[in-house]
């Protein structure tokens, strides 16, 4: 599916959510992320995310809208982390214009914040490519701790 189709449906459920009809609005939700790749652009995933969890709330079913609270917020971390790898990618930056050093005092050990970095960076991509397992399959299995619970996608 193309960015704009992706889109354009999540709008969709947006209406139909709006009129009161969750159902049909959920499954727009979830037909936003079948067949989702990294390389894609969808820009509204977080806020589809989102509306995903609450609709789940709506249902009372709060064991899948902690799912996608919990996809919501590894999108935003694997987000964070690759702009502060991007960053510190481009070279030194003036610490006064990011607000964050003392007066007087130079940068910190910038080759432990990289190693963490990288090592953040690394288990980050691991979980999303662990999430795009979950999403590509028809039917999904989530565990957290003891916890195992089904995600249908499309039922």
């Amino acid at each position: 599916m193309l960015s704009e189709g992706r889109e354009d449906l999540f709008e969709l459920g947006q209406q139909l959510q709006l009129q009161g009809e969750s159902q049909a609005a959920l499954h727009c939700f979830l037909s936003c992320l079948l067949g989702l790749t990294h390389v894609q652009n969808f820009t509204s995933l977080p806020h589809c995310l989102h509306q995903i969890a609450e609709l789940f709330i709506t249902e009372k079913n709060y064991g899948k809208a902690l799912q996608f609270i919990h996809a919501e917020k590894m999108f935003y971390e694997v987000s964070l982390i690759e702009l502060t790898a991007v960053q510190g990618a481009t070279g030194p930056q003036d610490d006064a214009m990011l607000g964050s050093a003392e007066p007087g005092l130079g940068p910190g050990p910038v080759w432990e914040v990289q190693e963490d970095l990288t090592e953040q960076a690394s288990h980050a991509r691991h979980l999303e490519r662990l999430a795009q397992l979950c999403i590509m399959s028809k039917r999904s299995t989530v565990v957290f701790g003891d916890e195992r619970e089904e995600i249908g996608f499309g039922d």
